[in-house]
């Protein structure tokens, strides 16, 4: 595997569209920037083999941006090879706290002879400070375990969560283990991604692993929720707070996620007032705004 960084874009030749203006958050400028290149090519023939684009956001004003998140309208070699796979599965949001603000995109496996490549598509930048409705607050969420919270934020958003009592959320977990049927589509969407035998093989064993981890850790303060994915993915981060907008200080979290249910549990350093409120930031759609890009001479190893 090879790897390049590119710092300076202006130096590659590279040719950034800046973004319209972002009144409400005060950005002017943002571009979308190549920070690395990572090159793990192979011959033809002999395998799956990939490229690995570092994107990043420069210019003005982004610490109003929370998360982001890129889609690849398209990428081609300087051989004419399409790089985009049509079956990646649909970009999420990356917080902006995370990988030094970097998000990964990856591509195809580009011939041997390709020296450079063009790529071109939409960031997706979260700004919550452009929709006050992203962000909603639910006091009293502690008062019905295992029904879902009443909230009119949450229902005009279409999100559901519901509080599990610990019991409960070790019932369900049980009930999320790893299992013959999900290990075969594990196999099946590796064998669709291209992978081979030899290839999947030690990825199921790494899928075995970590399902067997945390099966007894549970915290003495924990806060258990289920979520149903299609909510999930709406959901930037929740926090707790006091009725005072004072924040509930929280340690590690973990989660498990199946085809429809997300299980996560968060470690608290004491136990929950009984008036503790539920804070969720929220993908919005008045809080996105889009960001066109294309990068010319991308070089490659």
């Amino acid at each position: 595997m090879k790897r390049i960084a590119v710092r300076g874009v202006v130096a590659l030749g590279a040719f950034i569209v800046p973004c319209a203006a972002l009144p409400a958050a005060g950005q002017s400028n943002v571009k979308v920037v190549l920070s690395d290149v990572v090159d793990d090519r192979i011959s033809d023939g002999m395998g799956s083999g990939g490229l690995v684009l570092m994107l990043n956001l420069g210019g003005d004003g982004l610490d109003a941006v929370k998360s982001a998140r890129i889609r690849v309208k398209a990428a081609q070699d300087d051989t004419g090879r399409d790089l985009v796979n049509p079956k990646s599965r649909p970009p999420e949001f990356s917080d902006r706290n995370s990988n030094g603000g970097n998000i990964e995109v990856a591509l195809d496996n580009p011939p041997r002879s390709a020296t450079s490549m063009r790529i071109s598509g939409t960031a997706d930048l979260f700004v919550p400070g452009r929709d006050p409705s992203s962000v909603v607050k639910v006091p009293g969420f502690l008062a019905r375990p295992g029904k879902p919270v009443a909230s009119k934020g949450l229902k005009a958003a279409k999100v559901e969560v519901t509080v599990l009592s610990k019991e409960s959320y070790v019932e369900a977990r049980k009930k999320n283990r790893l299992d013959e049927k999900k290990i075969a589509a594990i196999r099946a969407e590796a064998k669709e991604r291209g992978m081979k035998d030899e290839e999947i093989g030690p990825l199921i064993e790494m899928a075995k692993a970590f399902d067997e981890m945390g099966e007894s850790d549970f915290p003495e303060h924990g806060l258990y929720l289920r979520i149903p994915k299609t909510s999930e993915e709406k959901i930037q981060e929740l926090w707790l707070e006091t009725p005072a907008g004072e924040r509930i200080e929280t340690g590690g979290s973990a989660s498990r996620t199946d085809e429809a249910v997300v299980l996560q549990q968060i470690d608290v350093k004491k136990a929950l007032p009984k008036d503790a409120v539920l804070v969720l930031s929220l993908f919005t759609e008045k809080a996105i705004v889009s960001v066109p890009f294309d990068i010319k001479e991308v070089p490659l190893p």
